[in-house]
């Protein structure tokens, strides 16, 4: 079975928020809600950021939008960007497949660019299995996040107004931590949400 990073970390979600259901869980793994407009402008400015020439800009514009730096700081821009990869975990014999995409990478250090209109929380980030994972699939040291605080301005622009860099690295057990949430995530969907198993397989063979 495929799983996504995103999958593992919408089970957290559910296991964290006492008001989330299983069925809204379900509908979480299985039917992917059309994207908001703000998940358009985040998808925008994560494409403009991939095919960025430059370590710091005034503006850039991808998929009909148009974003604008109003801040002195360098943009974090690795030579590796948007690398997809898999990682297989043997859990007792049931092989189980994990994939990650990572907005860029730089020797041992994973970035991943977020955006926001809200006050920034790092807690938000740092709360994620995420970055558990990513460092684990990509065998990397160091997780670092570009969190992107913008408004928007006239329509389909938005103004940059705030970078903050957050920063999370390994630790001892990362590894053991990420099957832990991963067999706990087989177990629900195995007992409750058995067609999500039908539905990844439908994907592999596509």
């Amino acid at each position: 079975m495929r799983i996504s990073v995103t999958d593992l970390d919408n089970f957290r979600y559910w296991r964290q928020d006492e008001d989330m259901t299983l069925d809204d869980l379900r509908g979480r793994l299985l039917h992917r809600d059309p994207p908001s407009e703000a998940m358009l402008a985040g998808t925008a400015l994560h494409h403009a950021l991939e095919h960025a020439s430059e370590q710091t800009a005034h503006s850039l514009s991808a998929l009909g939008y148009t974003f604008v730096f109003d801040i002195d700081a360098a943009i974090a821009l690795p030579v590796v960007r948007e690398l997809k990869a898999v990682k297989e975990y043997d859990l007792d014999g049931r092989k189980v497949r994990v994939v990650g995409k990572v907005d860029g990478l730089h020797g041992k250090r994973v970035d991943d660019h977020k955006t926001t209109s809200s006050t920034f929380d790092a807690e938000k980030y740092l709360d994620t299995w995420q970055w558990r994972y990513y460092l684990d699939i990509f065998e990397a040291d160091t997780f670092r996040w570009n969190v992107f605080q913008m408004r928007a301005g006239e329509p389909t622009e938005y103004v940059v107004t705030n970078l903050h860099p957050l920063e999370t690295c390994r630790y001892p057990g990362l590894q053991a931590d990420c099957e832990r949430h991963l067999r706990d995530f087989l177990e629900l969907v195995d007992q409750h949400i058995p067609e999500y198993a039908a539905q990844q397989a439908a994907k592999d063979a596509a």
